[in-house]
């Protein structure tokens, strides 16, 4: 009896493998959208150390880091979430194994590049715009570890945090797909938008995010051809992205812009797929290349990108929107570069340690 009531209730996995073009896109998008992370997060030792900021730097900032780069997050939970919950299911035996990898995976890579940094910060000194020893003491050395109620030490990893929590709750999910595939919609989008009004990110919006990837997945939604599309949502993401950049002058209200900037944030998504269609995106060896080491870029953008900045200026500074646009987004680039080599030399020579500590099988 027990056995037939499970077999019926239970909840397959999507049928079928990945078609290869989406494959590829959402290969190519992995190195595209840590780009977006990492150069935007190249705006905080801007903003410090070069206050004067020209007026097509101040343009550029509030198109590129106030706006484009903040569809990188629902999309890579939406990515996640199509590649998982496509296949999952919903048994214990399943769930078990599931959450022993992803604690591997995912826990490892977290645990251990925010200890390095706590080492460092209590040992070894403070890292400009990153972080010190007082810091760290005044927050509570656990409390930066796991980053409970907070950022971690390194802060980037607060996703790594969250996607973990959303593949814990991913039975919740299921729930949802089995019963009321659209209410689970309406549902996580409405928590998102009400009980996280001020932040564009929060667990309430990953959640949505990666529910709407695994739904697109079981419902085998054609994501190759989105052709037709690019002639609504090219001109569609540049107007809305203008509305926000001068929703004050339009006199929009707070609640209103926030609401309608989380929107923007997955116009921003259907807008990076589409774009990943064209031949010079989704065929680039550099970018499938880069893919391979892009969860250690990740890893180990900060505080990399904070000390080649900060080197930068003691050398040389930006004066004018033109020096300051190529220092933005030149030292986000190099860093990419430096740690992608670092990565795939480490790989080579130590392929069991960088296998461990960025969650990943090791080669044979």
């Amino acid at each position: 009896m027990n056995t037939a009531r499970q077999t019926t209730w239970a909840l397959g996995p999507a049928q079928g493998p990945i078609d290869g073009d989406v494959s590829k896109r959402i290969d190519v998008l992995r190195l595209i959208l840590i780009a977006l992370v990492v150069i935007g997060h190249g705006y905080r030792v801007l903003v410090a150390l070069v206050p004067d900021q020209g007026p097509g730097m101040r343009v550029v900032l509030d198109i590129f880091n106030n706006n484009v780069t903040h569809a990188a997050i629902p999309l890579f939970f939406g990515i996640s979430g199509y590649l998982f919950l496509r296949k999952f299911d919903l048994s214990f035996d399943a769930y078990v194994s599931m959450c022993r990898k992803k604690l591997f995976s995912i826990l490892v890579p977290y645990i251990l590049f925010n200890l390095i940094w706590i080492l460092w910060l209590y040992f070894v000194g403070s890292i400009e715009m990153f972080g010190s020893k007082t810091f760290l003491l005044q927050e509570g050395i656990i409390t930066k570890l796991l980053g409970v109620g907070t950022v971690p030490v390194n802060y980037p990893l607060w996703f790594l945090r969250d996607l973990l929590i959303v593949f814990i709750l991913s039975p919740v999910l299921l729930v949802f797909y089995k019963e009321a595939p659209l209410i689970g919609v309406i549902t996580f989008f409405a928590l998102w938008a009400l009980l996280a009004q001020e932040t564009s990110y929060s667990l309430f919006g990953n959640m949505f995010a990666f529910y709407v990837g695994g739904l697109v997945s079981r419902y085998d939604v054609n994501l190759r051809d989105s052709g037709p599309l690019d002639k609504y949502v090219f001109p569609g993401f540049l107007v809305s992205t203008a509305i926000l950049i001068f929703h004050a002058e339009l006199g929009m209200k707070h609640d209103i812009y926030m609401l309608f900037f989380k929107c923007n944030m997955l116009f921003g998504v259907v807008f990076f797929w589409c774009l990943s269609r064209y031949s010079f995106m989704k065929n680039s060896k550099l970018l499938h290349i880069g893919a391979t080491y892009s969860f250690f870029i990740y890893l180990t953008h900060e505080p990399t990108l904070s000390w080649l900045q900060t080197n930068i200026l003691s050398v040389y500074q930006p004066r004018d929107s033109l020096s300051q646009i190529v220092y933005f987004f030149g030292s986000g680039i190099a860093t990419m570069l430096l740690l992608g080599t670092i990565g795939a030399i480490l790989s080579r020579i130590i392929p069991g340690v960088y296998a461990v500590a960025t969650g990943a099988r090791r080669r044979r």
